[in-house]
């Protein structure tokens, strides 16, 4: 089996100064496991897994109690 065979086509990918609340929210809508990082001239830099990305987005919340 090759790699083409279980890829989502097309290939989201985000740049290097997306947020991760950016990164996230592509990741839950389009329901992938990862994002490749692309710079301007869309050369790999990177990539970034849903477990990364969701512990970034995580650790990056307000803290709800600490408003309280």
């Amino acid at each position: 089996m090759g790699a083409h065979q279980i890829m989502t086509r097309p290939v989201f990918t985000i740049l290097p100064d997306a947020t991760i609340f950016e990164a996230a929210n592509l990741i839950e809508e389009w329901h992938i496991s990862g994002l490749p990082v692309v710079d301007a001239a869309g050369k790999l830099v990177s990539v970034s897994s849903r477990k990364a990305i969701s512990c970034a987005a995580a650790k990056s919340a307000p803290n709800a109690s600490a408003a309280a």
